[in-house]
């Protein structure tokens, strides 16, 4: 898993600072990773559960206060964590607990960043024109703060059927001593790759979500989740307190109180906490795509053939607020707003 920390790690500075020369061979390295990771974990077990026996047919009625949570403001911030599934019920409690408190620092204090690169080469040969395009999209979303124990407190709690701990909790953040050694760090991260030529289109996405709560110098407990996806192929691994946590790919499916039991459930093939984390960042990708992006044109070249390079930059303070979740048409949707944060100059 180190190894896997240490990939993320310089992949994410890569985008950053390869030259434009060297996106193609960025792009060949993301492809020959993904496909290596994910024909691994085709060798998983698929559907066999450790700590779960009995399966139902059945979707997880998961509670009210996931779609409506209790309304946050600066002083009380309220969140949710989920556990991956198929865990023990006290150490997926632990792991709940520490991902509610990391959406809440993201919460109480966010620095957005995004980039995107928008290349284009229209090529004539004769009378056919080669068309290409290409988008490499960066988000990221962090958080850092001091934090004591006694500004958290849970709420409520549910078990879903596959063995997922959810906790709600409340944190009211105040001033901390300097000395204070409890740190807590949150880091969230997109990468989008999307080609095209001429009609034929290919995207691949990454999602990633790191938390540490440093307690003393020697004391750090930490969570990490990834996600890649491609096509129809998709890889994710966990971990926590560095050690890697294993669950069977499989169909689980959810719904809420007052659903229609008419209507599909929401299915996630990696469980709850991936479907929301995804749809969180997502989320906040797209948003700040569309209301804060500043353009400019580069005109670099990235293949031998000339090319426009397009690239759309933004990087902003903010407060996020989670006002509510609704599941529809086998998809999750958030209600979230992103109040800026505006400090003097």
């Amino acid at each position: 898993m180190i190894k896997l920390y240490l990939y993320s790690i310089l992949f994410l500075i890569a985008i950053v600072i390869i030259p434009s020369n060297s996106k193609s061979q960025e792009k060949n390295n993301f492809e020959k990773t993904f496909l290596k990771e994910t024909s691994e974990s085709q060798n998983r077990s698929s559907n066999k559960f450790k700590n779960l026996t009995k399966l139902s047919f059945y979707p997880d009625t998961l509670p009210t206060w996931f779609f409506t949570p209790p309304q946050s403001a600066m002083n009380c911030i309220y969140a949710v964590g989920i556990s991956d599934p198929d865990m023990e019920s006290a150490q997926a409690k632990e792991m709940a607990i520490h991902r509610a408190k990391a959406m809440a620092g993201i919460y109480l204090n966010a620095k957005l960043q995004y980039f995107r690169d928008v290349y284009t080469s229209d090529k004539q040969s004769g009378r056919y024109s080669d068309f290409r395009q290409r988008y490499d999209t960066y988000f990221k979303v962090s958080s850092a703060s001091k934090i004591d124990d006694a500004s958290f407190a849970v709420l409520d709690s549910h078990m879903t059927r596959y063995n997922e701990s959810m906790i709600l909790i409340k944190y009211e953040p105040k001033e901390l001593k300097t000395e204070s050694n409890n740190i807590l760090s949150v880091v969230g991260s997109v990468l989008y790759i999307e080609a095209q030529v001429a009609d034929a289109f290919e995207v691949q996405a990454e999602y990633e979500l790191l938390s540490a709560l440093r307690q003393s110098e020697n004391v750090t407990q930490s969570a990490h989740y990834l996600y890649r996806e491609k096509g129809n192929k998709f890889l994710s691994n966990s971990e926590y307190l560095n050690n890697k946590i294993e669950f069977p790919v499989y169909i689980y499916k959810y719904t809420a109180p007052t659903e229609d039991k008419n209507i599909p459930p929401l299915i996630s093939y990696n469980g709850l906490w991936s479907k929301f984390t995804r749809e969180l960042l997502r989320n906040l990708t797209l948003s700040t795509q569309q209301t804060k992006t500043r353009i400019k044109n580069l005109g670099e070249k990235y293949n031998p053939s000339t090319s426009n390079l397009t690239r759309e930059t933004v990087s902003y303070l903010a407060q996020l607020k989670l006002n509510g979740i609704v599941f529809e048409r086998d998809t999750m949707k958030l209600d979230l707003n992103i109040n800026e944060i505006f400090t003097p100059k």
